[in-house]
């Protein structure tokens, strides 16, 4: 059941589509974690495609609410790697009263 969760969010979050490139994530390497790590709550973990993006908090965000928006999730963390304020990243996408 782990599998299935991880995967139906996989496949809502490869569905978005990345606004520097237009592609769909499913077409980049940018997301290289889905898991299930306790019943409900997934944890993402993506790259951007620059240390310097400037959109890599709108993205950590969108994957985010694509995966929260799958049926029998509960709760979604999403964790930025390899951008040059993966901290500030990850503040930002994670908690909602972040500015």
């Amino acid at each position: 059941m782990a599998e299935e969760l991880a995967t139906r969010a996989k496949e809502a979050i490869y569905g978005l589509v990345e606004e520097e490139t237009g592609r769909k994530l499913g077409e980049l390497t940018i997301v290289t974690e889905v898991v299930e790590v306790a019943p409900g709550s997934i944890k993402v973990r993506f790259t951007p495609l620059s240390a310097y993006s400037p959109t890599a908090v709108d993205l950590g965000r969108r994957i985010r609410d694509a995966a929260g928006r799958v049926e029998g999730v509960t709760t979604t963390v999403v964790e930025c790697d390899g951008h040059m304020q993966d901290e500030l990243v990850n503040t930002l996408v994670n908690h909602p009263k972040a500015p």
